[in-house]
């Protein structure tokens, strides 16, 4: 999907817009998107995209901002963007970010997100960026990786050729769930093939920099997003899936939360001591423990805060347990792929043992669709990219598990002509959002292990268990930069210089009432949207003005939040007051959260092919096989009914060995 000579000139004209070069003053503000070639890594990532839609939509922008009968009908002046002065592209991007019109201000975010994300995630041949020095930030440490031992690796099957091979059991997706349900049945005697859509990476090929990470090992190379861009999705890809990149924490499910899923969608045992055994076995599997919890600056300011505040440790605030093995603190890149071999994600445990018991997995492979007949699975189609080419692979199975992730799974289910009006709703977000603390001294918020302490005081707030927890989160410059907000280009720069290095990044987790759906659209492709209920608003802004209390009792000197019209309380010099607390809830309130006027995140996608005993409620059979196919299963979070209000991995382990004992004995014992 090339760009046009008019259409590149209309994106360098908006990157600069974004991240401008001033005629005078240090380097860093005199540095333009332009001259760091954002504007030509944007466009061939335009021109590259895997998703036709979201390339068509980037075109449409750049052709309405270039053209004067648009920009007459838009702005009164028949103009082209790129023949505006600065003063004027400027105002012009803050008319659309502002905008009562609410695609002029999804469009404002996809080019702000990216070109911000990119004019500080970029790294040149060196793997440094010019920008760096500026906001206080080192880059990669440059320490040598630790080889991941021959034991653990694993040796994917070369498809070179179109080609058909026939298992017992086809797995498309290789994280939490689908490597759980994996390894069990391999070692159950089944012949189990793992297709995984991402590329086999290693600490050896881990690289310490956010962007090319990005790329990797996150879906839609970290654009994933609701189709209004209100909501950041980032989910994983490649070996591991999620593992591979979340950020170590282990936590279970709580019993009411539990009994809420057995007495309300008939998924008996669940709140049973045979379920407890199976989160018992993944926290084993994966080396759950606490001696690696150490407390970054990040998680101190939170834990300092909630001690200075008279919370209940243990119960109101209290230290997450993680699954790394030797990290000694060296987790800055903990989010990209772990160099020292330490996260024990699934590529390093479960499926190498799945391995040795005789499960065979290919890599860089997109499962088309499943092959329905007669009303049951027989197997998949997929596309697998190898040397440069798509060859074809058609797998017979007598089982298939569809664990692809929240967005993927309905959407493959999608693909294949499911036909149950359920696949795809009752998506669930967790719905995240971040609080910045400014501190006197740094708190480097990338540097260290990323989340080590949780808030819990506030997660039952009216009975009903809908409230929200509070954690840190590893901030590399990019996503920081994409998150700020954006009030001219000037004062973007300077927030990131005076600020950055000194910030805390805390998020706000709602256990939410509300709900989304992922369909497709007639390229087969994702379609996420989703509708914050009003109570859960409410709920997100108390939310932000409690984590604002526990960082001034910490010794904040300032706070903000990612809305676009900043919201900020303090000087950045002194602690805060109690009358600069009250301004910042009063502006919390006259803001409220409102869709593209403030960054939501998730990274939690859970529940769109919902379990439930009840076909009416939910598409998946408490056995984890789809009520209107047989011999099909959904392996991951998609099967939640309710998000199980904690960070979801250990759920979706002890949920996924549940699903594959169901299988096996559908199977039969071998």
């Amino acid at each position: 999907m090339e760009l046009s000579g008019s259409e590149r000139r209309a994106m360098e004209a908006l990157c600069d817009a974004l991240f401008p070069g001033a005629p005078d003053g240090p380097d860093f503000f005199r540095r333009s998107a332009h001259e760091l070639g954002v504007d030509v890594l944007l466009a061939d990532a335009v021109e590259h995209s895997r998703q036709p839609n979201n390339a068509r939509d980037f075109k449409r922008i750049l052709t309405v901002v270039e053209s004067p009968l648009y920009n007459l009908a838009l702005t009164g002046r028949p103009v082209r963007f790129s023949s505006l002065d600065p003063e004027a592209r400027e105002r012009y991007l803050q008319a659309w970010r502002d905008s009562p019109v609410a695609l002029k201000r999804t469009a404002f975010q996809a080019l702000k997100r990216l070109t911000l994300f990119l004019a500080y995630a970029t790294a040149g041949p060196d793997g440094s960026n010019p920008n760096w020095d500026a906001i206080g930030y080192p880059g990669a440490s440059h320490d040598a990786p630790v080889p991941v031992p021959e034991e653990l690796r694993l040796v994917p099957l070369k498809v070179d050729s179109d080609i058909t091979l026939t298992v017992d059991v086809v797995v498309a997706g290789s994280g939490a769930g689908g490597s759980v349900i994996a390894d069990y049945l391999a070692s159950s005697g089944y012949d189990v093939l793992v297709l995984e859509q991402g590329p086999y990476e290693t600490a050896e090929t881990f690289q310490q920099s956010e962007m090319r990470m990005m790329q990797k090992l996150f879906q839609q190379s970290g654009t994933a997003a609701t189709t209004d861009l209100s909501f950041v999705l980032l989910a994983g890809r490649g070996a591991g899936g999620g593992t591979t990149v979340n950020w170590n924490t282990c936590l279970k499910p709580p019993d009411r939360v539990l009994a809420e899923w057995e007495s309300e969608f008939g998924i008996t045992g669940v709140a049973g001591p045979e379920f407890v055994s199976f989160l018992d076995e993944a926290w084993k599997a994966i080396g759950v423990n606490d001696e690696e919890s150490q407390r970054n600056g990040n998680n101190s300011v939170l834990w300092d805060g909630c001690k200075a505040l008279g919370y209940k440790e243990g119960s109101d605030y209290h230290t997450i347990s993680r699954n790394a093995v030797g990290c000694k603190q060296r987790c800055d890149f903990c989010t990209y792929g772990c160099i020292y071999s330490a996260k024990q994600s699934t590529a390093l445990t479960y499926l190498p043992r799945a391995q040795k018991k005789g499960a065979k997995f290919v890599f860089d492979a997109r499962v088309e669709h499943v092959v329905i007949e007669g009303g049951a699975a027989r197997g998949v189609v997929a596309s697998v990219e190898s040397g440069g080419r798509t060859h074809r692979l058609e797998v017979k199975a007598r089982a298939v598990v569809a664990a692809c992730g929240g967005i993927e799974t309905p959407a493959l289910l999608l693909r294949s002509g499911v036909r149950d009006r359920n696949v795809g709703a009752y998506l669930r977000l967790d719905p995240t959002i971040a609080v910045g603390g400014i501190f006197e001294k740094p708190i480097d918020p990338w540097k260290g292990p990323p989340q080590t302490v949780a808030v819990w005081k506030f997660i039952d707030l009216d009975g009903t268990y809908h409230g929200f927890w509070v954690e840190a989160a590893p901030a590399h410059p990019g996503l920081f930069a994409l998150s700020i907000p954006w009030v001219n280009g000037r004062q973007h720069k300077d927030f990131m210089r005076r600020y950055y290095s000194r910030s805390s990044a805390s998020i706000v987790l709602l256990r939410e009432r509300s709900s989304g759906r992922v369909t497709v659209d007639k390229d087969g492709y994702a379609k996420v949207s989703y509708a914050l209920e009003g109570e859960d608003r409410k709920t997100l802004v108390r939310g932000m003005t409690e984590t604002a209390k526990i960082l001034a009792a910490a010794g904040a000197r300032g706070v903000w939040t990612t809305h676009n019209s900043q919201v900020f309380a303090g000087d950045g010099t002194k602690p805060l007051t109690p009358g600069d607390l009250d301004s910042f809830g009063a502006a919390l309130e006259k803001q409220g959260v409102e869709y593209n006027r403030m960054m939501l995140f998730s990274a939690h996608i859970m529940g769109s092919c919902r379990m439930s005993a009840d076909p009416s409620l939910g598409p998946t059979a408490p056995t984890g096989e789809l009520h209107s196919v047989k011999n099909l299963f959904v392996g991951d979070a998609c099967v939640f009914p309710t998000t199980p209000a904690v960070n979801p991995m250990i759920s979706i382990m002890a949920m996924a060995r549940r699903t594959a004992e169901s299988i096996r004995l559908r199977l039969g014992d071998r």
